[in-house]
């Protein structure tokens, strides 16, 4: 009996697999240390991250990140275009909000120089990665398109947006405060989670990253909130509440889209 070989990968599928794996590794270290000392950002991040609960949500994000990317890497690559959409739309605001809040970086330390260089160029390798990896979406018909997860995503978007145009008074909607450039980076983290909810709504045959990913982030989110329990605000039941929920809700998607 005849075996089918394996197609041979483009240059850009091992570029791709290549920058996947480093994004996986790199935020498995980040995640790690913002999770584990979410009150000392100071001593070894950009800038001051925080406070100690935004601090291990972004650490919980990035740890989130380190399953997403490696289990991309494994991906065809048609499979894994929401991922590099996402990453785009986290990228771009991120780079956004550094002329804004260049006050925060110490540039007598790398890990000042190393963030503006990093997402300096995040941004163009995403796209590129993106224009390079064309996939063949079908966009959903009225009885695949999921009108519940395509509004999820309007309302990331528009706390996203909230978030970053005014994060101290987005602070009402989460137990901790929101300030100056850790709130816009929060809102990039939102506007990343808004283009895979899109995306899941959109294209029926891609959603097997999109599922993992709104089970991943918010459990993650409440790992990060259980993690500082003591140092959030009013209506943190309501909040660990409404991650719990969040996450569970996409379990049998992620389960039933499986490659």
């Amino acid at each position: 009996m005849a075996v089918r070989a394996e197609p041979t990968p483009t240059t850009a599928v091992v570029w791709a697999r290549i920058g996947l794996l480093a994004v996986a590794v790199a935020s498995a270290l980040t995640g790690a240390a913002l999770f584990t000392f979410p009150d000392a950002t100071r001593v070894y991040f950009a800038w001051e991250l925080g406070p100690p609960p935004l601090a291990a949500l972004v650490g919980g994000f990035y740890l989130a990140s380190a399953v997403m990317f490696a289990v991309a890497a494994r991906l065809p690559h048609e499979q894994v275009r929401s991922l590099l959409a996402a990453s785009l739309a986290l990228t771009l605001p991120t780079l956004a909000a550094i002329p804004l809040h260049l006050g925060s970086f110490d540039f007598s330390r790398w890990q000042a120089w190393s963030w503006v260089v990093v997402f300096g160029a995040a941004p163009a390798w995403w796209g590129a990665l993106l224009g390079a990896l064309r996939g063949s979406e079908v966009v959903a018909d009225d009885t695949e398109r999921s009108e519940v997860v395509l509004g999820l995503a309007g309302a990331l978007t528009g706390i996203g947006i909230l978030f970053w145009v005014e994060p101290a008074a987005a602070s009402v909607l989460v137990p901790f405060e929101l300030a100056g450039l850790s709130g816009r980076f929060t809102a990039a983290w939102l506007a990343f989670l808004a283009v895979l909810a899109a995306w899941y709504a959109v294209f029926p045959q891609r959603r097997f990253l999109p599922a993992l990913a709104l089970v991943a982030y918010p459990a993650a989110a409440f790992l990060a909130g259980v993690r500082t329990f003591t140092d959030l605000g009013r209506g943190r039941i309501v909040y660990l509440a409404a991650l719990a929920v969040f996450a569970a809700a996409f379990v049998g998607p992620a389960r039933r889209h499986r490659p």
